[in-house]
């Protein structure tokens, strides 16, 4: 299958553009998928990555796999094999690279001493990076499986970490939080906000424009690759806060796109 998909995705289209559109951006992806096989969210260098070694581990007091990330457990929750997290951490690491236009931070130091909002937080990794030089991190979670998890991993911070178990969304109930709600009686000022939640962005947003539009030293990494015009809505709501920001754009889904909204 994936020697098929190789052929369909690389070769075919890497020589029809070398015909036919020479000029074209896309033939570098096309042609690293020839070389180096199929791989629906591509980077770039992948190839350096095939070797790299993910040692899985299994903390008995707390029933829970974990992996070393950076000298610290990163843990993860029951319903994965230890297979699928190798495959899932690696696929973590690779996101985060630099090179990789899904990355949230250029520098540690755009969080420093800020409060960190982790928005469909998953398994935590990157707050796990910045724990040591925010001043406060919310982890909003909504998938009870990895609650658990998150718990175990930040353990030992917390003291300045919360986790809230909802969806961030555009109205508020047992399940459903907006942010202009969460921080109606808190400071707004000095936040990072890192949002990945699998096509619901807009909706988060749409209840989020007091937060957007009056914080200061407030910046932002935004996913907007999971809907088809999530880079007309979500540009469209940035416009309207007048916040400045540039799009990381890279290969995913077999086709060049934008991939994070990130504040200027």
């Amino acid at each position: 299958m994936k020697v098929l998909k190789s052929f369909i995705y690389g070769f075919i289209p890497y020589f029809f553009l070398k015909s036919f559109k020479i000029q074209s951006p896309n033939i570098q992806f096309y042609e690293y998928i020839k070389n180096y096989g199929y791989s629906r969210h591509l980077f770039l260098f992948r190839h350096e990555y095939q070797n790299f070694k993910v040692d899985v581990l299994f903390d008995e007091s707390k029933n829970l796999h974990y992996v070393i990330h950076n000298d610290k457990k990163l843990y993860f929750h029951n319903g994965l094999t230890t297979e699928k997290i190798e495959r899932m951490y690696k696929a973590l690491i690779m996101e985060q690279d630099v090179r990789s236009a899904h990355h949230y931070l250029d520098s540690l130091d755009e969080v420093n001493g800020k409060t960190f909002l982790d928005i469909g937080s998953a398994e935590g990794l990157t707050s796990l990076d910045v724990i040591d030089i925010v001043d406060k991190i919310y982890l909003f979670e909504c998938d009870n499986g990895w609650i658990e998890a998150l718990k175990a991993t930040f353990e030992p911070w917390k003291e300045k970490v919360c986790i809230v178990n909802k969806y961030i969304n555009s109205f508020n109930d047992d399940k459903n939080q907006t942010l202009d709600d969460f921080f109606k009686d808190m400071s707004k000022d000095n936040l990072f906000l890192k949002m990945d939640i699998e096509g619901f962005e807009r909706e988060a947003l749409a209840g989020s424009t007091n937060l957007f539009s009056t914080a200061k030293g407030f910046s932002y990494a935004i996913c907007a690759y999971h809907l088809p015009d999530d880079e007309k809505v979500i540009s469209s709501f940035l416009n309207q806060c007048n916040s400045s920001y540039n799009i990381q754009r890279g290969y995913f889904d077999h086709k060049y796109r934008s991939i994070v909204f990130r504040s200027i």
